[in-house]
């Protein structure tokens, strides 16, 4: 309990002293980042599914705004990276991101159930093009490429899954695998 204690107490002083570094830099230019730009050819499905529809209308509202693919970064590693003063901007960068995300996924989800895969495909390559780390998104994509004879592409999909820092990039990475060996279903 001792050793627990003293190694609990200079993992909180590492904390506090990176955290108070942090808090002191300087606002720093973030016009230059790599933002995400939601690209023309990404069009409104042909349905008149109310919740297809809804997510697009979200995905629309988006193209207007700055999104940034932030995952992976304390809050901390962006003061010190970037200052404190970009904090807030940052953080609406970053939840336009998880919003862009979810309505990719949830469009390809809902496409998918019409039996429409193939616009749905467009949905899930541009949201892995943007390292969501929806496993979603790698799964149903790998199932298309199997369905389509295309088994090469899944090794693409997991080259991707790879690049990810999130906690999901060990199961996403297995189950492409499971996929792509035919052990296992994308469902």
């Amino acid at each position: 309990m001792k050793k627990n204690s003293k190694k609990e107490k200079i993992n909180n002083e590492t904390f506090w002293k990176r955290e108070s570094e942090a808090n002191s830099v300087r606002k720093k230019d973030i016009s230059g980042l790599d933002y995400i730009r939601i690209p023309d050819t990404l069009t409104c499905p042909d349905t008149q599914d109310e919740r297809i529809l809804k997510e697009w209308h979200t995905i629309e509202a988006l193209k207007e705004k700055k999104i940034l693919n932030l995952s992976g970064f304390t809050n901390t590693d962006l003061k010190l990276e970037y200052g404190v003063g970009n904090l807030t901007e940052l953080t609406d960068y970053d939840n336009n991101y998880v919003t862009l995300s979810r309505s990719l996924a949830r469009i390809a989800e809902l496409l998918t159930e019409q039996g429409l895969k193939k616009e749905a495909t467009a949905f899930l390559e541009f949201g892995i093009a943007t390292h969501t780390d929806i496993g979603k998104n790698y799964t149903l994509l790998a199932g298309y490429y199997m369905e389509y004879g295309k088994p090469e592409k899944i090794d693409f999909l997991i080259a991707q899954a790879e690049q990810l820092s999130s906690l999901s990039k060990d199961p996403i990475i297995a189950r492409l695998k499971a996929i792509q060996r035919g052990e296992a279903s994308p469902a």
